[in-house]
């Protein structure tokens, strides 16, 4: 299972819920909370110094980013019992098994394709590309 492709299928529908439901001069999720979502992805729950030593941002970057991700519903934010000082960022999929990763993953492809997503349409276009010349 591709859990990234997963990820960016989630972005996607992420910005075409924005779109749909925000004003158009919004801004969507910024470069910070992007790169923070992909860590987050290829390294499980982390706490936020962790976040942003990787990331190289402060504490206090990476707290405000993973504030508007949680208000977003795209990741969970957790104070550990042993240390309340200590909060823990995962990505909201982390409950989910591979199997149901995976029936999710199905279900997002449905939804963009029948919304007509351009972002969606681009990148099955250059998958096809790639699978042609590989």
């Amino acid at each position: 299972m591709e859990t990234e492709r997963l990820i960016d299928h989630m972005l996607d529908l992420y910005h075409l819920i924005r779109r749909a439901s925000h004003p158009v001069g919004r801004e969507e999720i910024t470069q910070e909370q992007y790169w923070l979502m992909r860590r987050l992805n290829r390294a499980d729950a982390q706490s936020i110094g962790e976040l942003a030593d990787a990331l190289g941002i402060t504490s206090s970057s990476a707290t405000t980013a993973c504030k508007r991700l949680e208000k977003a519903e795209l990741v969970i934010r957790e104070r550990q019992l042993d240390d309340e000082r200590m909060v823990r960022v995962s990505r909201l999929l982390t409950p989910l098994g591979s199997h149901e990763q995976d029936e999710l993953q199905h279900i997002l492809e449905h939804m963009l394709q029948a919304a007509g997503d351009p972002v969606l349409k681009e990148r099955g276009h250059a998958e096809e590309q790639s699978e042609t010349h590989a």
